[in-house]
């Protein structure tokens, strides 16, 4: 398989400049929690800080990356390495931990076990296959002309285990998004408070926005692997990727739960 420069450092540095800026977003957005929701239960104060550090550690493992790339080892292209195998490690991890926020919201306005059982097997498989995805990673070397699996009657099964993670993972928020939304418009019919109605619109659209979010790069990434797997144009979507779910559960909390706690 031939990897050229384009192809691999093009992609990298543009994930790393997107991510970058979304993790500006993200911090911004922690200092307002933090400012606005002092009095929140510790669980999910906690919760914040530990998909921060988790995303603070993921967005050094990308600088790294690229840096490997454009600098250090230039002219050496290196789609494996360590701060490469560690980020395909944090991205399932930060996925999870909004994941089962989301999850435990959606459980919260509709009482069924069915549908959260349903969101955490998603989850957890797009968990579990993602870490042996990262585990199996390592078996990959680099040579002079290119990338070479180790293991190579085994690429195919790990090609489909990558997107099998992946349609898990968008399904999980397709479930999450549209149970959230259903059961919103449930309340709101419940109710003949124009105020009240007004709320549960503007929380309706907040929750499509940031739901979309997330399941739409997670699609992006599955289209871009099944269409173009070996020029790795992939990892430029799925760099971003952490830094989407990290910045939906911090607008989610800030602009929609906090209106629901209020109202």
């Amino acid at each position: 398989m031939s990897v050229t420069a384009e192809l691999t450092i093009g992609p990298a540095v543009v994930g790393c400049m997107i991510a970058s800026c979304l993790f500006g977003c993200s911090m911004l957005q922690t200092y307002t929690y933090y400012k606005r929701f002092q009095s929140d239960r510790r669980i999910f104060q906690l919760l914040v800080a530990i998909v921060m550090m988790l995303t603070l550690a993921h967005i050094i493992c990308i600088m790294y990356w690229t840096w490997t790339l454009t600098v250090s080892d230039l002219g050496r292209i290196t789609i494996f390495s360590s701060p490469r195998d560690a980020n395909l490690i944090l991205t399932p991890l930060i996925s999870t931990f909004v994941q089962i926020f989301f999850i435990y919201r959606l459980f919260i306005l509709s009482g069924s076990k069915i549908i959260a059982a349903s969101c955490i097997i998603l989850s957890t498989l797009n968990l579990v296959g993602t870490l042996v995805n990262a585990v199996k990673a390592i078996n990959y070397i680099v040579v002079d002309d290119g990338l070479v699996n180790t293991a190579a009657q085994s690429e195919n099964a790990q090609n489909w285990l990558t997107i099998l993670t992946l349609v898990a993972a968008a399904a999980c928020d397709l479930v999450i998004t549209i149970g959230l939304v259903y059961f919103l418009q449930r309340e709101r019919r419940r109710t003949k408070i124009n105020q009240t109605q007004n709320i549960v619109d503007c929380l309706t659209l907040w929750a499509i926005e940031t739901g979309l979010a997330t399941s739409m790069s997670a699609v992006l990434v599955i289209v871009f692997f099944c269409a173009m797997r070996n020029t790795f144009l992939w990892t430029a979507f799925y760099e971003v990727l952490a830094d989407v779910y990290t910045n939906s559960l911090l607008a989610a909390y800030v602009i929609i739960f906090g209106r629901i706690n209020k109202s």
